[in-house]
């Protein structure tokens, strides 16, 4: 794999600290403090405060994808014990994420991600709805559920239901918050 230059690693980590730093506000200036680097590199590995946001954003949902993949989760069990385990990992990347918050408390941080934030939610949703549908091929869950209206409860839900669970005082547990949400999940798909 090869290794972003290192510029613009900086750049993303510095500004991902920003952000958490600042509560959703990125000002350049403090950025390219923080990075020790000029604007001019900030424009020249992503050509906008907004191109580094949508890097940011991607590199956010690339990881919660890496983090729920199958290859995670227990082979040859029924789908509910596999899908359970997907709401842990799922909900455990929001809460070791501290942007995470910020992310789900804030419909975009800047406009022009509105629509990056929509095509990855969408694809959230379109895989739900496949898993879904998986689950009632084997007859693990209810033929009589649309899965695309469920997937879309679900994705909605888990983002709200986190964001909910990480403003909670006292802060809740990672597994607490999971099993809550997983709960809602198995209602909605009617699994005993």
């Amino acid at each position: 794999m090869a290794r972003a230059p290192i510029g613009r690693q900086q750049l993303l980590t510095a500004a991902r600290e920003e952000l958490v730093r600042g509560g959703g506000l990125l000002e350049l200036g403090a950025l390219t403090r923080r990075a020790q680097l000029s604007t001019g590199a900030l424009y020249h590995h992503f050509g906008s405060k907004s191109g580094l946001l949508a890097a940011i954003y991607d590199g956010f949902y690339d990881g919660l994808r890496h983090a729920i993949a199958d290859a995670h989760l227990p082979a040859d069990v029924h789908w509910g014990i596999r899908e359970r385990k997907r709401t842990h990992l799922f909900v455990g990347y929001h809460f070791a994420d501290p942007l995470a918050p910020i992310l789900l408390s804030r419909s975009a941080l800047d406009p022009e991600l509105a629509e990056l934030e929509a095509v990855h939610l969408a694809t959230m949703t379109d895989t739900a709805a496949a898993n879904i549908r998986r689950g009632q091929d084997l007859g693990q869950l209810p033929a009589d559920i649309d899965a695309d209206s469920a997937a879309a409860f679900i994705i909605g839900g888990l983002r709200h239901g986190i964001a909910q669970q990480l403003r909670a005082t006292p802060p809740a547990n990672t597994h607490d918050a999971a099993e809550r949400l997983w709960h809602l999940i198995a209602a909605t798909l009617e699994i005993a």
